[in-house]
């Protein structure tokens, strides 16, 4: 079959790489692949990459943000509605304006729509504030409700994310979960010699107990949490590496340097192999989010990429990924005022060898559930199966 898919922040080296895996395995299973992105990527891996070249970045204001997401928005369409004999449009959130471009091409062009749901939006940004207009916010829900309407078939990548659908009237048959991916495998090619450069180009992090965040440094992401940790943390053997970019990284810094933080560390955006790199060689990794219920159904990519490396990973949320940690005897999350508590079991962790390598081996049989290679197969399936049905589901 061939399929057009859409995902406006395609990556092949550096962030979320889920669309492009799950692209190449569709090449690979003898699919043709149309990616069309806003990011200045070439066509790779038997995947035909068309490019937007719409500028994006995380450090955009929200107005240039909105900007970015309606030129993209025309300019893929324009694409797809010229691409011919296509069986299926995946179109993967966010923003919900992908979405409506994959509705309007299957609507014009009586093509199968799946539409993938990464984060639950509008609701992250209304419900965080972000967005108050009531009659902008009226307009979000309804557009959100159509593109669900018109899809085949829809993508959630948690159990929470699902029940949420649910509740806004979608039928539970139309949901399938398919989270986010653990490569165990890539993590294993990760060389002790890969490790040792980052030691020898930080030497601060020498005979340290690691505690690693990797990924943007955006609002919802709330990296200011690491900074509380670092505060409360009284053991000098313990640093808090910082990897990535973001909006609020300058601010970040500052604070850090305000408050005299000798024990946490920035380090700039970095290739997904050097970022696989700084995951093996970590001891902790760290996923955090602002205080909202709504985020607690989220999937963050770079928690099953810790998985993958068999680190413990602390959070400071509950909801699904706190069950399955706790479930496994993997660790387990924290409610988000536990700060002072979780720094006490970051100590903990890094005095007692015993009981961390304990939580390690866990880590590693937990990841083994989300193994990459068997959740794009389940995916796979999911494709050719809703194009075999042809019309719409429901």
């Amino acid at each position: 079959m061939k399929i057009v898919y859409i995902h406006q922040y395609f990556n092949k080296d550096k962030s979320s790489t889920r669309s492009y895996e799950i692209a190449k395995h569709l090449v690979a299973k003898g699919h043709q692949v149309t990616m069309i992105t806003g990011n200045d990527v070439a066509s790779c891996d038997g995947i035909h990459i068309i490019s937007t070249k719409t500028p994006y970045n995380q450090e955009y204001g929200y107005i240039r943000r909105m900007f970015s997401f309606l030129l993209f928005m025309l300019k893929s369409f324009i694409y797809a509605i010229r691409e011919k004999n296509v069986d299926l449009i995946y179109a993967t959130s966010t923003p919900l304006t992908v979405g409506l471009v994959g509705k309007w091409v299957s609507q014009c062009r009586k093509i199968t729509l799946i539409f993938e749901v990464r984060d639950l939006w509008p609701d992250v940004p209304i419900k965080l504030g972000i967005i108050k207009n009531k009659l902008l916010v009226k307009l979000l829900y309804c557009l959100e409700a159509s593109i669900y309407e018109q899809a085949s078939k829809i993508i959630a990548l948690s159990d929470g994310m699902k029940q949420d659908l649910i509740e806004k009237d979608i039928a539970a048959e139309k949901i399938d979960v398919i989270t986010n991916f653990a490569d165990i495998n890539g993590f294993k090619t990760v060389s002790k010699e890969e490790q040792t450069s980052i030691l020898t180009k930080y030497p601060i992090l020498q005979n340290k107990f690691i505690c690693l965040y990797a990924g943007t440094l955006g609002y919802v992401n709330h990296v200011e949490y690491v900074l509380k940790l670092a505060k409360l943390t009284k053991n000098t053997e313990i640093i808090y590496a910082i990897v990535g970019k973001g909006k609020e990284k300058e601010q970040l810094v500052q604070a850090a340097r305000e408050q005299e933080l000798h024990n946490v560390i920035f380090v700039d955006e970095v290739s997904k192999r050097i970022a696989m790199s700084w995951m093996k060689l970590s001891d902790i990794g760290m996923c955090f989010v602002r205080d909202a219920e709504v985020l607690n159904r989220n999937s963050q990519n770079k928690l099953f990429d810790f998985w993958a490396a068999g680190k413990p990973t602390l959070i400071n949320y509950k909801g699904w990924q706190d069950k399955v940690m706790r479930d496994a005897s993997a660790g387990q999350g924290f409610y988000y005022d536990e700060a002072e508590r979780m720094a006490r079991h970051i100590e903990a962790l890094s005095f007692n060898q015993e009981i961390y390598t304990k939580l390690q081996k866990n880590v590693e049989k937990l990841a083994t559930i989300y193994k990459k290679d068997k959740q794009i197969e389940q995916l796979t399936t999911i494709l050719e199966k809703t194009i075999k049905m042809g019309a719409k589901s429901i």
